[in-house]
């Protein structure tokens, strides 16, 4: 039982390595940001971070998703019993979350423009 609670890696070293490599290329390219020591803490995240290195459409990131789905492929087959556990739906939860009209842009009001300026302008806003 204790082996099915530490999902982690036994390389632990390689996989902080190539977390910290997606983390800084993803991070460059889309300005998203992943948590290097839970990808080594845990390889559910960590395939959900191949999956995002891989949409982002980058050769190096690319390169470095696939070196930690060989990774993550190795350690399911050392451990078995951790294939089994259910997975969430990545794909699902991001269209379930995501709005639907995003073709159209919203045309921004005055106020709103005035709102987002106010508090650049006068320094005592800030105390």
């Amino acid at each position: 039982m204790n082996n099915l609670m530490n999902s982690g890696f036994s390389e632990h070293g390689e996989a902080f390595s190539i977390a910290t490599l997606i983390y800084a290329r993803l991070r460059r390219i889309t300005g998203r940001l992943i948590d290097v020591m839970y990808v080594v803490e845990s390889r559910v995240y960590a395939q959900y971070v191949v999956d995002l290195a891989l949409a982002a459409n980058d050769a190096d990131l690319l390169r470095h998703a696939m070196r930690l789905d060989t990774l993550i492929e190795r350690e399911n087959s050392m451990n078995p019993l951790l294939e089994n556990i259910d997975r969430p739906n990545y794909a699902a939860v991001q269209q379930a979350e995501a709005p639907e009209d995003l073709s159209l842009p919203r045309e921004v009001t005055d106020e709103e423009i005035y709102k987002a300026q106010v508090s650049h302008h006068y320094i005592g806003a800030l105390r």
